[in-house]
């Protein structure tokens, strides 16, 4: 058996080591209090980060979804455009035709006034004697035809003319 100074010897040395065991638990008490600290810490800022971060996130969808509406309306917007455009091209066309067509018509009309005025002599000083029809020769065959009054004579100049002056005598009455 030990005595009692070996024994109080050993009690002493157990609670040397008990207290440094202690004081090191204590420190690491002390130590996992800071780090539990610093984790709770983190842990509200990594939360409020995530709530930023959600936030940011459903802006970025919102705006998504708004930039894939717009892109739809620009295409369509594009499309319209584009049947816009064929549309011109179709009136340029048809205008290009139109404007031929009037100087063609223009042309026309030109040569149909000169030709107007070299039948009728819109040229000349002193207009030519116009009937009710507007002709001078069927004016002159009627005369003629009237100033026969036996009908015999009526008959012989009658065949004498030709199917154009005969024409022309009956179109004037």
């Amino acid at each position: 058996m030990k005595t009692i100074d070996e024994q109080l010897e050993e009690a002493l040395t157990r609670i040397k080591t008990l207290d440094s065991d202690a004081a090191a638990s204590a420190s690491l008490l002390t130590e996992a209090g800071h780090q539990h600290e610093r984790f709770r810490q983190e842990i509200a800022a990594l939360t409020k980060e995530k709530e930023t971060l959600t936030l940011a996130a459903s802006e970025l969808t919102d705006q998504r979804d708004q930039l894939s509406r717009d892109l739809a309306t620009a295409k369509e917007s594009l499309k319209t455009t584009g049947e816009s455009v064929k549309e011109l091209d179709a009136a340029k066309e048809q205008l290009s035709a139109l404007g031929k067509e009037i100087e063609s018509l223009k042309a026309s009309a030109k040569s149909a006034e000169r030709i107007a005025a070299e039948r009728y002599g819109a040229a000349s000083p002193q207009p030519l004697p116009v009937t009710p029809r507007g002709d001078a020769k069927a004016n002159d065959l009627i005369v003629r035809f009237k100033a026969i009054t036996d009908p015999k004579e009526q008959t012989t100049f009658w065949r004498s003319l030709t199917s154009e002056q005969r024409t022309l005598i009956l179109n004037a009455k």
